[in-house]
C-alpha cells in the first residue's frame, strides 16, 4: 500500500530520469566488475610471474633477496584488495537485485559508495604497480600508445616513467621482427607468459626480458597490460656459456685432430718398431744358428778329448783353454740372445733336482784362475744347513753366480771376494720383516762380496739396466753390460730379489734370495748322475738312434757320444731322409736338427706324426723325436712341442745333456765312471 503512494508521488519524468540513472549505475557496476576482474587477473599474473622468476634468480644473484621479500608483502596487499573487492562487488550485486525485483530507486549514498570503491582499488592498484620492480605498462589495442607506466618500466628503460606515456609500445621492442612474432603468438594465445624477447634502453642496447601480455577492462575500454622481468644477467651469463661451449667444442675437435695425428703416429711408430722387432728377431734367429752351430762343434770335440788319458798335460791344459774360451764366448753369445728373450717375455723356468755344491763348485772352478791371478783371496763359505740338492734351474742358478763372481773378480784389484750361501726360513723372514709371501719353506740367500772399487750412488739406480755399464766396467771394456740385467730377471722369473750395496774405493756386496723346496736324494745313481761320467746302460737291449743334421762336424759328435755305449746310430742330413729311414728303419729316438735343407726338421717331425695318427699307432710305440736347436727366437718352446717333438737341447749341448735327454724320453739307466775326476 505503502509502494503505491510512493509510486503516485514520483513524476513520469523523473521516473524515467530515476530509470535512465538506473541504467547509468547498471553500466558503471558491469564496468567496475570487468575492472575487477581484470584487476584480478592481472594481479594474479603478477603474483605467478614473481614466484617464477623468483626461483630462477635465487640461483642467480643473492642480492635480490630483499625484492623478493618486497613481491611477497605485495602479494599479501593485493590479497587484501581483492577481498575487499569481492566485498564491494557483493554489496553492488545486492542493490542491483533489490532495484530489479522492487524497482525501489538506488540511494545516492550507494551510488557514490561504488565508485569510491573502484576508485580506492585503483589506487591500490597504482600502488602495488609503483611497488614491485617489475616493470608493468598498460597500452591501447587501438594504437599501441602507452597509457600508465609504473617507475620500475622507467628504471629498466632508463628513461622517466612520464616520457613513456602516449609513445608506442612496438617502438620498445629491439628488432621489429621480433615484437611481430610476440604479437601473432598473442592474438592466437590471446595472452603470453614469459616469453624471451629483447626491449631497447635508452643508451639504445638490447634488454633480454621475460615478457607477459594480458587483456584488461580499464575505465571501460580493453587494453593490453604489459610485464617485463630483467633477466640479462642470466642471458648474458647464458650467451658466455655458449660461447665456452663453443670454444670448448672448437678445443675438443682441435684435440681430437691432434688426437688422431698422433695415433697416425703412433700407428707408424708402431708399424716400424714391429718391423724392426721382426728383422731383429730374424737376426738373432740367423745369428744363434750361424754361431752356436759351430761353436758346438769345437766345444763339443774338445770335450771329448778330454776324457783321453793318452794326452799329456800340457794338450789337457790346452784344450781346457779352448773349452774356456769357447764358454767365454758362449756366454756372452747367450747374453744378447737371453735378453732378446726376456724382452719378449718368452724366457721358461726348467727346473729339476739338482746337485747345490756341484752348482757353487762349477761356478767357483772357472773363476778361481782369475781370482789366483790378479793375487785375491777368493772363498766360499756354505752353511751347514743349506740342502746339498735343491729343485731348481741349475742352468739359470749357475749363470746367476758366475755373473756376479765374475763382475766382483773383473773390479777387485786387491783383497778379496767371499761368497756367502746360507738359508732362511718363513719364521726367520718374519722375524726380519724380510717376504712373509713366500709359499715355500726356505729361501736360499747368495751374497757376492768384494773389495772392489765400488759404485757410486748415481749409478746403483741404473746398475741392473740393459746394456748398462759403471764407469768402471767401461774403463775395462770387457762384457756386454747385459750381466747384471739378466741376473736380475733371472731372479725374479724364479720368485726371488736381487739387490745391491757399495760404497766407491771400498767395495760392493751383491745379494740375492730365491724360494726353494728342499730336497732329498738318497740313491746313489742320483748322485753319479749328478757329478759323474757316463760309460754305460744298464738296460741289455740295444736302442736305435737316429741324428738328423746337416752339419757332418755335429753329426760324428753325437755319434762319438752315443757309440761307445752301445746305441745303434744311423744319420741323415735332410728332413726327406728322416721320414725315408724312420719308415724303414723305425728309431727309438731321433735327434732332430730343427734347420735342415730339402725339408726342415719342424716340416719332418710334423710328417711323422701325421702317418703315427693315421696308423693309430699308441703313444708308448711312437718315436721320440728331440729337436736341437741353436736358437728358440724364431721359434718358441709351445711352438716345438705343437710340431710334434717331445723336448728340446740347445746347441751348444754338453754331452750330460744329451745323456739327460734320452734318460728322460727312452727311461735309461746309467752305469757311471767310478772317477769323480772326470
Amino acid at each position: 500500500m505503502n509502494k503505491t503512494k510512493a509510486s503516485e508521488k514520483i513524476s513520469t519524468k523523473d521516473w524515467q530520469a530515476l530509470q535512465k540513472e538506473i541504467n547509468e549505475l547498471r553500466k558503471e557496476v558491469s564496468w567496475l566488475k570487468s575492472e575487477n576482474c581484470d584487476l584480478e587477473n592481472s594481479l594474479l599474473t603478477a603474483v605467478e610471474h614473481g614466484d617464477l622468476v623468483e626461483s630462477e634468480l635465487l640461483e642467480v644473484n643473492k642480492k635480490l633477496k630483499t625484492e623478493i621479500v618486497e613481491r611477497k608483502m605485495a602479494q599479501a596487499t593485493l590479497q587484501s584488495i581483492l577481498e575487499i573487492v569481492y566485498r564491494d562487488k557483493s554489496d553492488l550485486e545486492i542493490m542491483l537485485a533489490t532495484t530489479t525485483e522492487h524497482g525501489d530507486a538506488i540511494e545516492y549514498e550507494q551510488y557514490n559508495r561504488a565508485v569510491e570503491t573502484m576508485r580506492q582499488s585503483e589506487e591500490q592498484f597504482r600502488a602495488i604497480a609503483e611497488s614491485t620492480s617489475m616493470a608493468m605498462l598498460v597500452s591501447r589495442l587501438t594504437d599501441g600508445s602507452i597509457t600508465y607506466a609504473n617507475t620500475s618500466a622507467g628504471l629498466m628503460l632508463q628513461k622517466e616513467s612520464q616520457q613513456l606515456l602516449n609513445q608506442s609500445i612496438n617502438d620498445l621492442y629491439y628488432l621489429e621482427s621480433e615484437w611481430n612474432t610476440l604479437q601473432q603468438h598473442f592474438l592466437v594465445q590471446q595472452r603470453v607468459r614469459d616469453y624471451e624477447i629483447r626491449l631497447r634502453r635508452g643508451s639504445h642496447e638490447p634488454l633480454w626480458v621475460l615478457a607477459s601480455l594480458h587483456l584488461l577492462w580499464l575505465n571501460g575500454e580493453k587494453v593490453l597490460l604489459s610485464t617485463f622481468y630483467n633477466i640479462t644477467p642470466l642471458k648474458k651469463t647464458e650467451i658466455a656459456l655458449r660461447e665456452s661451449e663453443s670454444k670448448l667444442k672448437e678445443q675438443a675437435n682441435l684435440l681430437e685432430q691432434r688426437v688422431a695425428e698422433r695415433t697416425y703416429d703412433l700407428t707408424v711408430a708402431k708399424e716400424s718398431a714391429e718391423t724392426a722387432s721382426r728383422s731383429k728377431a730374424a737376426f738373432l734367429a740367423n745369428m744363434s744358428h750361424e754361431l752356436r752351430t759351430p761353436l758346438n762343434a769345437i766345444l763339443g770335440f774338445a770335450q771329448l778329448m778330454l776324457y783321453d788319458n793318452e794326452l799329456n798335460e800340457q794338450h789337457q791344459t790346452d784344450l781346457q783353454t779352448i773349452c774356456n774360451s769357447g764358454n767365454h764366448l758362449l756366454m756372452m753369445i747367450n747374453d744378447i740372445l737371453e735378453m732378446s728373450k726376456l724382452e719378449a717375455g718368452s724366457v721358461l723356468l726348467r727346473p729339476k733336482d739338482s746337485s747345490l755344491y756341484e752348482i757353487i763348485d762349477t761356478a767357483k772352478e772357472m773363476l778361481s784362475l782369475k781370482a789366483q791371478e790378479k793375487q785375491l783371496a777368493f772363498e766360499v763359505s756354505i752353511s751347514p744347513h743349506v740342502p746339498m740338492y735343491i729343485h731348481v734351474d741349475e742352468g739359470k742358478l749357475r749363470q746367476i753366480l758366475i755373473n756376479l763372481i765374475s763382475n766382483a773378480i773383473k773390479f777387485t784389484n786387491e783383497g778379496h771376494v767371499f761368497v756367502r750361501v746360507y738359508v732362511r726360513n718363513i719364521e726367520e723372514n718374519k722375524k726380519k720383516a724380510l717376504d712373509t709371501t713366500a709359499m715355500l719353506t726356505h729361501q736360499l740367500w747368495i751374497e757376492v762380496e768384494d773389495t772392489g772399487l765400488g759404485i757410486s750412488e748415481e749409478e746403483i739406480l741404473t746398475v741392473f739396466q740393459p746394456f748398462v755399464q759403471t764407469e768402471s766396467g767401461k774403463r775395462s771394456q770387457e762384457g756386454t753390460g747385459l750381466g747384471l740385467s739378466i741376473s736380475q730377471s733371472y731372479v725374479q722369473i724364479m720368485g726371488g730379489k736381487m739387490s745391491v750395496t757399495s760404497r766407491l774405493g771400498v767395495g760392493s756386496t751383491f745379494s740375492f734370495y730365491i724360494p726353494i723346496p728342499s730336497v732329498s736324494i738318497q740313491d746313489n745313481n742320483a748322485h753319479h748322475r749328478l757329478s759323474s761320467h757316463v760309460v754305460g746302460t744298464i738296460q741289455s737291449s740295444q736302442y736305435r738312434i737316429l741324428i738328423a743334421e746337416d752339419m757332418r762336424l755335429n753329426r760324428q759328435l753325437l755319434t762319438r757320444i752315443l757309440a761307445p755305449l752301445g746305441f745303434e746310430v744311423r744319420e741323415v742330413s735332410n728332413g726327406q731322409d728322416v721320414i725315408d729311414v724312420w719308415q724303414s728303419w723305425s728309431p727309438h729316438l731321433i735327434w732332430m736338427d730343427v734347420r735342415m735343407p730339402i725339408l726342415s726338421g719342424y716340416a719332418a717331425a710334423s710328417e711323422i706324426r701325421k702317418a703315427e695318427d693315421a696308423q693309430q699307432v699308441t703313444a708308448s710305440k711312437r718315436v721320440r723325436i728331440i729337436a736341437l736347436t741353436a736358437s728358440l727366437v724364431d721359434c718358441g718352446e709351445e711352438e716345438l712341442y705343437a710340431k710334434g717333438f717331445d723336448g728340446f737341447v740347445a746347441k751348444p749341448f754338453s754331452e750330460n745333456d744329451i745323456f739327460e735327454g734320452m734318460a728322460k724320453h727312452l727311461e735309461l739307466q746309467y752305469i757311471y765312471s767310478t772317477d769323480e775326476s772326470k
